[in-house]
């Protein structure tokens, strides 16, 4: 009697099984959740096309992207919510990317305009939508003497928005007009080199983001 009751089975009701039993099936529930969490998809804005300040930003420039919710949150623009309107960029965004939620802004808190510049000579293949160039004035010679002053820039890393190519104002295969985001605070030398007294160029700028 004396062995018998000694080494009796313990039963189900014993406090250290019970234990036993409640961290195995919280163990089983955390592996659930984080192989849920680590598979669960979003659905975001991404480009379907360079996005450029001063574009109104619209449906057709966009694609729907399914991303991980554990690396999204409140990141990027959601495609499950209205698209707001009247909006644009504050930056470059490259065909393909995500678009950031922080970069999306009232069309009216843009600081600086489009501008579209003609452009009398060739531009290199390099300038595209989505490309960051400088634009450079040069002023055309006056005076008996025939002397010009030194070109100046003066715009510096400014988005292209579009570009049209072979402009028939300045001959057959010839010429550019460029659309281009410029900064408020070079609006005003801008618009000053457009009254015809000055030739403009543009070259590429480091970092731009050409289209596919």
């Amino acid at each position: 009697m004396e062995l018998s009751r000694r080494f009796r089975p313990p039963r189900w009701t014993d406090a250290r099984l019970l234990v036993g039993a409640v961290l195995v099936v919280a163990a089983i529930i955390a592996t659930y959740l984080l192989v849920s969490a680590a598979t669960a998809t979003t659905r975001v804005w991404a480009s379907a096309a360079a996005l450029v300040p001063g574009q109104t930003l619209s449906a057709d420039d966009l694609v729907v992207a399914e991303v991980n919710l554990a690396d999204v949150g409140e990141k990027y623009l959601s495609a499950d919510a209205p698209l707001p309107r009247g909006t644009s960029v504050r930056t470059v965004i490259a065909p393909g990317e995500l678009v950031p939620a922080s970069a999306v802004a009232p069309m009216a808190e843009l600081e600086g305009r489009i501008v579209a510049i003609d452009i009398p000579g060739s531009v290199p293949s390099v300038v595209d939508t989505g490309s960051l160039v400088d634009v450079w004035a040069q002023p055309e010679a006056s005076g008996l003497d025939g002397q010009t002053a030194d070109p100046e820039q003066i715009v510096s890393a400014a988005p292209v928005a579009h570009i049209s190519r072979d402009v028939g104002s300045f001959g057959v295969g010839d010429g550019a007009r460029i659309e281009v985001f410029v900064p408020a605070a070079a609006l005003a030398k801008v618009l000053a080199a457009l009254d015809g007294t000055s030739v403009l160029s543009v070259v590429g700028a480091p970092g731009s983001v050409a289209e596919d």
